[in-house]
């Protein structure tokens, strides 16, 4: 089964709904932004996107360098004031410089691991860290399984990034033994809260995951038809989370 990075056309997918993503995407938490930002000055934010956690970095007084592969989603990054380099992690040149802090704002999976994990060690100041962030948004009204079971005739639920909690423990269980084995210290944080949504919000918000962004239109549209059906009127209520593995060198 190929790994979710060789898939370049998702990962290239952003770019077309670039402004879509940075307004409705949701910002990590404040109490894990302040605590992975702890006594650093420096990062490079991989994978940046538009640049919404390195503005949350930069709003920490940190100085950010974002590196994102796809033009149109660093134009944005750059717009809000962010330096943005265009590259792939893997091509990437550093060009000699080192950070406090590597970041992967809901990106690590778009990067070849076995080439990653190896070259942190030349990128980090001593004492540096290597910090990889997830949001989960779990609906609660209507039910998460409703939703999924909604969505299973137009997308695999699974590749989308809507795993079990089993599956994800055993993914966040491969990358702690991988950073481990690699000469890290590993820990990790869950920091959680929840929200409501409008239902046009959220809905708008799921069509910015590449899973559903690359469907055909008439596919889209009838997916979209079917998670308004179950949402009915209401608004849509989540249990929100960012998970973050931390492994300092």
């Amino acid at each position: 089964m190929a790994e979710l990075h060789e898939d370049r056309q998702r990962a290239m997918s952003f770019g077309a709904i670039a402004d879509s993503y940075d307004r409705l995407r949701p910002r990590y938490s404040d109490v894990t932004i302040d605590a992975i930002t702890a006594g650093a000055r420096s990062a490079a934010d991989i994978g940046a996107g538009t640049g919404i956690l390195a503005r949350q970095l930069v709003a920490r007084g940190l100085d950010v360098l974002a590196v994102e592969p796809d033009g149109a989603m660093a134009d944005v990054a750059r717009a809000s004031g962010v330096p943005a380099e265009v590259a792939t992690f893997e091509g990437w040149d550093a060009a000699g410089r080192t950070f406090d802090l590597i970041t992967f704002g809901q990106s690590f999976h778009w990067v070849d691991a076995d080439a990653a994990v190896p070259r942190f060690a030349s990128l980090l100041n001593p004492g540096g860290r290597v910090v990889l962030l997830w949001n989960r948004l779990r609906p609660t009204r209507p039910a998460n399984d409703d939703l999924r079971a909604a969505s299973a005739d137009y997308v695999n639920v699974e590749a989308a990034g809507a795993g079990s909690d089993h599956d994800q423990m055993f993914r966040m269980r491969a990358l702690r033994d991988r950073f481990a084995d690699a000469g890290f210290t590993v820990t990790e944080r869950e920091d959680s809260w929840t929200e409501t949504q409008p239902k046009d919000r959220w809905l708008d918000l799921v069509f910015t995951y590449s899973a559903h962004s690359t469907l055909p239109d008439d596919r889209r549209a009838a997916l979209r038809a079917a998670l308004a059906e179950v949402i009915g009127d209401g608004d849509v209520e989540i249990g929100a989370a960012t998970i973050a593995l931390v492994a300092t060198r």
